[in-house]
């Protein structure tokens, strides 16, 4: 079996870029490239840097589902650009992933314990 394709190798940690995402934009807007560049210095991200299309897809539909808006910024020189801003309804949801993953990061801290004592009775 090949352990790098595993879920335990902590690829599934990319599911949480919609919540990193919103906890990006709760601190101001920003576009795109921005929010990538964000993205790649957080440690979930070090092993494998988000795929730049997949965050423009997940950016689309956050905004298709009302919890980002976004609007050309013209002001800069260079192309414009898509700058995204996290909607009232984007902020509730990001106050419910927040409870959601303190009660993950509780689960993990538990299943972390267990897996701990059972190493050291083995010892």
């Amino acid at each position: 079996m090949d352990f790098n394709e595993c879920a335990c190798s902590g690829k599934s940690l990319a599911r949480m870029l919609r919540p990193a995402v919103m906890g990006l934009l709760a601190g101001g807007s920003a576009h795109g490239y921005q929010l990538a560049q964000q993205l790649v210095e957080m440690k979930m991200f070090t092993c494998q840097e988000p795929d730049h299309a997949g965050l423009y897809r997940t950016l689309k539909q956050m905004e298709d589902e009302g919890l980002l808006t976004s609007a050309w910024d013209l002001a800069e020189s260079g192309p414009a650009r898509r700058v995204f801003t996290l909607t009232p309804a984007g902020k509730t949801c990001l106050a419910r992933w927040k409870k959601t993953l303190a009660g993950y990061r509780d689960a993990v801290d538990e299943l972390l314990g267990l897996l701990s004592r059972h190493r050291s009775e083995r010892a």
